[in-house]
């Protein structure tokens, strides 16, 4: 927002230097974005007087001018402008000057004739494009002659400051802080003839939801013409276009008071009569900007009974707007609900001054003086008679309920010592009603233009940034320590991020948000996914029921970018309705749990000179799944199809793994983990270069695992004794359930047991395969004999032929 530093004086009522003034608005959380200083910083921009005209003797395009800038003596300008006349005001830039253009001043000789300074155009003033002429100063209004011109003060406001976006605003914050009343409002009071307006017009308010207080004012008999000097020089300080008096009007009410108003061409609304509606569904709208926009039913529009003439509270339509041949007017001064502007403005990509500020709220209850405002400047500068009488349809609004404040959380919060009085002291200056509740606090009603209020803090930020945040001591916290119990999912994040980091895993952290698209590519079924009511796009419409297609999605990324090879992993939570498949969506409470999920594309293990790439197939994820539950302090878990462990898991993961290449790990007959390669369809559908494996759990599933404290034995005393024994059974059989059964047999005695070699081929039977472990045997008590160890040898072949119809190979 522009403001001008003369015109902010000359609503604060008092005087106040630039620097200071900077400061102060700083302090108060105005953030200054730019200064333009044209004099007032440099005090070699100042306003003169033309006392005085001459034909230049040497040049038939210049004149010698006397100006009078309250100087010890008037000064000699040479010009070339014509716009001007003895006893104009205008800026004069003098010896030294340095100008938003660029353009440093000296005093020269012009032709022959002396020239001691320069008048200045919109132009070098940076004001505007407008070099044909002087900038001509209005007499009697911000300018003296001989003072400093004037400085362009660009303000950046927080949104939830919708108060400051005016002069009067800014000016009310700053005469706070300086402990000083702010002037009164501006005259607002107004001549009316002896019509009603009720005559002329008529207004209904179909939507009170959306534009709770809608007021208006008829102004009959006006005349169109350019606006006076002064109301021109207002409002291009703050960036806008002159266009004529009434419009203009209405743009100078913006940029003091705050709130947009609209005029319409009276004779021009069909019947006479204002509609405050909802649009219909498909309808259209074209807008003083020469766009047509399609509207729905959440947008609203001031319309006749005809069409729409208005996007209410973003801008006009060319049907009913001012022109020279308007002769009556209708000035609407309204309070719009700031969601309904700022869907409408947001959906239809329209931004406006207009917008910008009943998005973030303006006063209602300041409507009355407002309208009255604009009427008189209207009947000021336009001529005209304003009609007996103002609509106000909607006045149910009601001002917020008092905040309780007491002295002792204010003193808390701040740090100071405070008092009820000086508590209460800054509260006052800002409009806030503050009226005693009892020793050491106070009920505090919240002014109607401050709608971000809503809370005790709220109040305590508005003492402490009135009364300086400087005033603040400095002072370290007493922070008392204690000590810090981790819950469960905190000990299996950490543990699970070490081992997966040092299986160099990178971890990723995706959005909590993704599309029915990418969960269907990936396998998953979408029913449970929890819809959201107002997604950012298509692309995070649901809230995500498993971490893999983030994954896939990020070593899509990758790919893409010449970076196929990526082992990665996230902890985070998954989602899902409740009440299960089906449930309508908003109307089903949604779960949440923790989940982990790691995904190997390419290598495993890196080629070297010596060993070459090893491929992150199911084996790779097998081992890592196996890793992991050994770094919870857990053994024994057992590898099973996931067809048989089914009915202890969730079917939603099913159709993302390939059926023969994945397993779950079980132990005490509980799911623990899940491993497998990616499914040759989700591979295609992801356009994948790479094999993918996967491993994921459900925290649920793994936090039992804390709770098994480690077992120690003792370093073994007596020797192991080695055999190394092939099988050969049939393709389908798992290596785990041999193992298991070789387990169940020795118990005890076995030491060790490991697979080194599967092969099939030539001298093995069709439809077979030779598996080859190396088993190491150990007694705590005593060196086992040949003997022992060849009966259970025997024990072993018997119980594999036997469940598994396994046999020793010969």
């Amino acid at each position: 927002m522009r403001v001008s530093y003369r015109w902010l004086l000359h609503e604060l009522g008092y005087d106040i230097a630039l620097g200071a003034l900077l400061e102060r608005m700083t302090m108060n959380g105005l953030e200054i974005e730019s200064v333009t200083d044209l004099g007032v910083g440099s005090g070699r921009v100042v306003v003169g007087k033309i006392l005085e005209i001459k034909q230049h003797p040497n040049a038939d395009n210049l004149v010698l001018c006397q100006v009078d800038t309250h100087g010890a003596a008037p000064l000699r300008i040479v010009c070339g402008a014509k716009n001007m006349k003895a006893g104009d005001m205008v800026p004069v830039a003098l010896d030294g000057a340095h100008l938003p253009n660029g353009m440093t001043l000296k005093r020269s000789k012009i032709r022959g004739e002396v020239s001691e300074g320069m008048m200045c155009s919109p132009k070098e003033l940076g004001l505007n494009d407008d070099a044909s002429g002087l900038l001509l100063l209005p007499q009697d209004w911000i300018y003296q002659i001989g003072a400093s011109f004037d400085a362009i003060i660009d303000v950046k406001v927080t949104p939830n400051r919708a108060d400051c976006l005016s002069i009067r605003g800014i000016a009310r914050d700053v005469a706070a802080a300086d402990n000083r009343p702010i002037a009164k409002f501006p005259a607002h009071d107004v001549a009316e003839s002896a019509q009603s307006a009720c005559e002329f017009a008529r207004v209904r308010n179909e939507a009170p939801g959306n534009c709770p207080r809608y007021m208006g004012r008829v102004i009959r008999g006006v005349t169109i013409a350019p606006s006076p000097l002064w109301l021109q020089r207002a409002i291009e300080t703050a960036g806008l276009r002159a266009i004529n008096n009434v419009v203009d009007v209405t743009n100078d009410i913006l940029i003091e008071l705050g709130h947009p108003l609209h005029a319409f061409d009276l004779d021009r609304i069909a019947g006479s009569e204002v509609v405050i509606r909802n649009a219909r569904d498909g309808e259209q709208v074209e807008t003083l900007d020469g766009q047509s926009c399609v509207l729905t039913t959440d947008d609203l529009l001031i319309a006749d009974p005809e069409k729409p003439i208005a996007l209410a509270g973003i801008m006009g339509c060319g049907n009913t707007e001012i022109t020279e041949n308007t002769r009556n007017v209708f000035l609407e001064c309204a309070y719009f609900t700031p969601a309904t502007i700022r869907r409408t403005s947001k959906r239809l990509g329209k931004s406006t001054d207009s917008s910008y500020r009943f998005e973030r709220g303006t006063d209602w209850m300041a409507l009355p003086m407002i309208i009255d405002r604009a009427a008189r400047l209207i009947a000021e500068t336009a001529g005209g008679e304003i009609c007996t009488g103002a609509f106000d349809e909607g006045k149910q609004m009601s001002l917020p309920e008092p905040i309780l404040l007491e002295t002792a959380r204010v003193n808390m919060l701040i740090g100071c010592e405070l008092n009820d009085a000086q508590i209460a002291e800054p509260l006052r200056a800002l409009g806030f009603e503050v009226m005693p509740a009892g020793a050491g606090a106070a009920n505090v009603r919240a002014p109607s233009f401050r709608a971000d209020v809503q809370c005790d803090a709220d109040l305590v930020e508005e003492i402490a940034r009135i009364r300086g945040y400087n005033l603040i001591p400095c002072e370290l916290p007493r922070i008392q320590t204690r000590a810090n119990y981790p819950d469960d999912d905190n000990v299996l994040t950490r543990k699970l991020r070490e081992r997966l980091v040092s299986e160099g895993f990178t971890e990723v952290s995706n959005y909590s948000f993704t599309s029915l698209d990418s969960l269907a590519r990936c396998g998953f079924d979408a029913a449970t996914a929890p819809r959201l009511n107002n997604p950012l796009s298509t692309e995070y419409a649901v809230m995500r029921t498993h971490l893999l297609p983030g994954l896939l999605e990020s070593v899509l990324y990758n790919q893409n970018r010449g970076t196929p090879d990526v082992k990665l992993f996230e902890i985070g939570k998954v989602y899902a309705l409740a009440a299960g498949k089906g449930a309508p969506d908003g109307d089903s409470p949604v779960s949440e749990q923790w989940q982990f999920a790691a995904v190997i594309s390419g290598p495993c293990v890196e080629s070297t000179w010596r060993i070459p790439a090893q491929m992150g197939d199911f084996h790779a994820g097998k081992a890592v799944a196996e890793s992991i539950v050994r770094a919870l302090g857990a053994s024994g878990a057992e590898s099973v199809r996931p067809a048989d462990a089914q009915k202890d898991m969730d079917e939603n993961w099913l159709g993302a793994l390939h059926p023969g290449k994945s397993a779950a790990l079980v132990m005490d007959g509980r799911v623990l983990l899940i491993t497998g390669e990616l499914h040759p369809r989700v591979r295609a559908r992801l356009e994948l270069k790479r094999n993918v494996t996967a491993l994921f759990a459900n925290f649920a599933a793994l936090a039992p695992l804390l709770a098994r404290k480690p077992k120690f034995g003792d370093i073994p005393l007596f020797p192991v004794v080695s055999r190394d024994l092939a099988f050969v059974a049939e393709l389908d059989t798992p290596a785990a359930e041999i193992e298991n059964v070789i387990t169940k047999r020795t118990k005890s005695l076995l030491w060790d047991i490991k697979l080194f070699d599967v092969y099939e081929g030539e001298k093995i039977p069709a439809g077979k395969k030779s598996l080859a472990y190396s088993l190491q045997f150990n007694a705590r008590d005593r060196t086992l004999t040949d003997d022992e160890v060849n009966q259970l040898q025997d024990k072993i072949l018997a119980d594999l032929k036997t469940k598994l119809g396994v046999e020793l190979r010969q």
